[in-house]
């Protein structure tokens, strides 16, 4: 860690231009050795986490969810924005220009019910094993230059709807294992953005599901979605 020393001068002592400027000196080359070790227990404040310009945090969290208890249930093999039990969508709005390198946190998690499930393994083809999995993903919709709306996936996630650890190469008939009832789901992620500053718009962020065969119905009793920007 790098140091700087003060010039101990003794009374009546009239110290030289040199001597003056020493510490200061010393300061310009100290700051390009800063690394981990400079940091000291309560080093950082809830003052540090404030833009004196605005006073509004420097990081600023996007959070949506559904808090259940009642089951929403999805058997579409084709991912769907997730909801409510009154249909309001788990998204968060996120309306802004990202700089250029600067990173979004996401960030789902949430709580399977008691899914119904007809089918977990497929022993005749290529699937086998699939139909026993769900997956979940964040989707994030943005324009370019005040285009049309577009999407990226920042990410999928998958679970296994029961518990059947057969050989998925066995091409002979299996039966169904016990659902996994009550099972967590949760996941982390970033998104780093590598074009111009004030090209591209965020709009928002969806948490969606699938299931692999529409035989097998999820339920999900509460589900969270949060995005964290860390503004410069």
């Amino acid at each position: 860690m790098p140091i700087v020393e003060k010039i101990p001068l003794l009374p009546d002592q009239v110290p030289s231009a040199a001597e003056l400027n020493k510490v200061y000196d010393d300061l310009a080359v100290a700051t390009t050795a800063i690394d981990e070790d400079n940091g000291g227990s309560n080093w950082l404040t809830y003052a540090h986490l404030i833009d004196p310009a605005t006073n509004e945090p420097i990081n600023k969290l996007y959070f949506a969810a559904y808090n259940g208890p009642t089951a929403v249930n999805y058997n579409s093999t084709v991912f769907q924005s997730m909801v409510s039990n009154t249909g309001t969508i788990t998204e968060v709005n996120l309306d802004y220009f990202p700089n250029e390198t600067e990173v979004l946190r996401l960030h789902m998690s949430g709580l399977v019910g008691v899914p119904t499930v007809n089918v977990d393994y497929d022993f005749v083809g290529a699937n086998l094993g699939k139909p026993n999995y769900y997956a979940f993903r964040i989707m994030v919709t943005y324009s370019d230059s005040g285009g049309p709306d577009q999407n990226f996936i920042a990410g999928y996630w998958g679970y296994s709807f029961t518990t059947n650890g057969l050989n998925r190469y066995d091409t002979t008939s299996a039966p169904t294992g016990p659902s996994i009832n009550w099972q967590t789901f949760q996941a982390s992620t970033i998104v780093k953005y590598k074009g111009i500053t004030g090209v591209r718009q965020y709009k928002k962020a969806i948490l969606q599901v699938a299931v692999f065969d529409n035989s097998n119905t999820l339920s999900v009793v509460r589900q969270s979605l949060q995005a964290v920007r860390a503004r410069k």
